[in-house]
């Protein structure tokens, strides 16, 4: 159990003897850590309900805690606050049965969930860029989370791989080989390769946009394309391979990984019968020849837009194969609950997708759909991040140039003996460590203006600063061997608020998983690395004398070290061996 649960538990027991109501009674933070650890406020809604005095109420509940072993002091103070403070006896024992614990007495979930987070969204034959990075960092983490509170969570990369963008790269690669050259397998692996289609795409597209049969054109290989047979097909078989490769590549990089590796194509053999059955059921009609369902209501305002199914000209959209992949994912994975990680405007998509799911019943059950926005992440200029030459910089280009900051950085840090080799792997650990740390410090709703060189220093709220304590604490327990395992009562101040904090990471971490919202999580960690800095400098461990003092001091660290090692995967971010 969480160690402000069991306050909070105490509490609520001495309302309920005092004779009063228990619901609001819980253990607070204290706003002022020089009176007191804890507080709870339950005094003040009581005093009219009862009416009595909220210092009356008070004083009754301190009363009645007097006794208990818990407390040290908890003291009723104008105009009804309690006043909390934990003894270190029972402080100490809860931090000891933490550290004997793999979970830290973390409380797993009694009833896991059945979940997928929905968070890749590149799209075939595209190289991933910066607008793909805050959907991977995001949802990595939201993934990680849920698993670490014991759901059953797969994440998805949900390619884009069905649309108009294929019609467009499958033209443009036969123009440059023609087609009497992609017949075969050898063929099109000679001449289908990652360079060709980062190149093909953008000219072929910005083609297309220019030239209207070149857009009817590539509108016709798309329709005869998702008729899943012919040439067309066997293209974009290689095109997908190919492309895939080279995400798993740069997802790689960015330390990401999907468990499903699957694209709107995939829903290509359920799409056709669900139509049907949309249509069967009276959902769907016909407006202006395309298939719709109608999805607006009374307090829409304004009105919702209707939810295209299929166009005109008997074209599908990514609207309908998102449809299809929710009844695929509840069929196939029994699904109970999708995590959409996706940019905030593509939030009335969402909106319409959801509402015509509950309209249908499609999913067959009760469904749990997530629409977790994220903004944009922005240059230090505050408009969208771009390259020198004004285009959209490209992810791996973004990684490089943090690699490159943070060796600069170590320059002046490590010492000669360490190989580039490992200088660069170092980098590489940092300079993600940065990205992630500073994209994630933000809610993810909001926008953010990005600095590497900022982000990338070892001073302040950044990665590089959490990463160093962390490596610095692991060079302090290489030097020293605990002889037991316990852990003494604090030694001070500082060692009693690193206490508390350690006792706080579950509250961070299922708050964070609660709101969906990874930046709590980060905070805290933050937290824990200045109070740990403060620690280590207050307390000698290697060279102290006194073997009790030492053996305590260093289990705190190992405590403390684990501890933030764990809560740092979560977030996706490595410590690097030496910094």
């Amino acid at each position: 159990m969480n160690f402000r649960d069991i306050l909070t538990e105490k509490i609520k027991n001495a309302f309920v003897e005092a004779g009063y109501d228990d619901k609001n009674a819980y253990v607070s933070l204290s706003g002022r850590p020089d009176l007191c650890q804890y507080q709870c406020n339950a005094c003040l809604p009581l005093a009219k309900i009862y009416k009595q005095k909220p210092m009356d109420i008070a004083a009754k509940i301190a009363d009645v805690l007097s006794n208990d072993d818990a407390f040290e002091s908890v003291v009723a103070c104008p105009p009804g606050f309690l006043n909390i403070i934990v003894k270190d006896e029972f402080l100490t024992s809860f931090i000891n049965k933490m550290a004997a614990d793999d979970q830290f007495l973390f409380d797993k979930i009694q009833n896991p969930v059945k979940t997928i987070v929905d968070y890749g969204g590149a799209n075939v034959a595209k190289s991933l860029h910066v607008g793909h990075l805050r959907s991977a960092i995001i949802g990595e983490s939201i993934k990680r989370l849920l698993r670490f509170e014991g759901h059953e969570v797969l994440g998805d990369v949900h390619l884009g791989d069905w649309g108009l963008q294929m019609g467009i790269v499958i033209l443009g690669i036969i123009e440059q080989f023609g087609i009497e050259n992609l017949q075969t397998d050898e063929d099109r692996t000679k001449n289908i390769t990652i360079s060709v289609l980062e190149k093909t795409y953008p000219q072929k597209s910005a083609e297309a946009k220019q030239n209207e049969d070149v857009m009817a054109e590539c509108k016709r290989i798309t329709f005869e394309l998702q008729k899943g047979e012919g040439i067309y097909f066997d293209i974009w078989q290689k095109v997908l391979a190919v492309s895939v490769e080279d995400l798993k590549k740069n997802y790689a990089r960015l330390g990401v990984e999907f468990d499903l590796w699957k694209g709107e194509s995939d829903t290509r053999n359920v799409v056709r019968g669900m139509i049907d059955a949309l249509k069967e059921k009276g959902f769907a009609h016909e407006d202006d020849g395309a298939l719709v369902i109608d999805i607006t209501n009374e307090q829409d305002n304004p009105p919702l837009p209707p939810f295209i199914l299929e166009k005109s000209d008997g074209a599908i959209l990514y609207s309908t194969t998102d449809l299809a992949t929710i009844l695929q994912r509840c069929e196939e994975f029994d699904t109970q609950r999708m995590i959409y990680v996706v940019d905030n405007r593509q939030g009335t998509h969402f909106k319409q997708l959801f509402r015509t799911v509950a309209k249908t019943g499609i999913a067959g059950k009760e469904l749990d759909l997530e629409f977790s926005g994220f903004g944009t992440m922005n240059g230090k200029d505050g408009k969208p991040y771009k390259t020198r030459e004004g285009g959209v910089m490209r992810l791996e280009d973004l990684i490089n140039a943090l690699e490159t900051e943070a060796y600069k950085k170590l320059e002046d840090t490590i010492g000669n003996d360490v190989s580039d080799e490992e200088k660069k792997e170092i980098a590489h650990q940092v300079g993600v460590g940065a990205l992630k740390f500073a994209d994630l410090s933000n809610h993810r709703s909001k926008d953010y203006n990005f600095d590497v060189e900022r982000f990338c220093s070892f001073e302040g709220k950044t990665g590089p600063y959490v990463q160093y304590t962390a490596v610095r604490i692991a060079s302090i327990l290489a030097k020293c061997e605990s002889l037991s395992a316990k852990i003494d009562l604090p030694e001070g101040d500082v060692q009693r608020d690193l206490f508390i904090l350690l006792t706080e990471y579950q509250t961070a971490v299922k708050g964070a998983a609660f709101e969906l919202a990874p930046n709590i999580l980060v905070d805290y960690i933050y937290q824990l690395a200045v109070a740990l800095n403060k620690y280590y400098h207050e307390y000698k461990v290697a060279t102290e004398t006194d073997i009790d003092k030492k053996n305590s001091r260093t289990n705190t660290l190992k405590l403390s070290f684990e501890l933030m090692k764990t809560l740092l995967d979560i977030v996706g971010i490595e410590i690097p061996k030496r910094m």
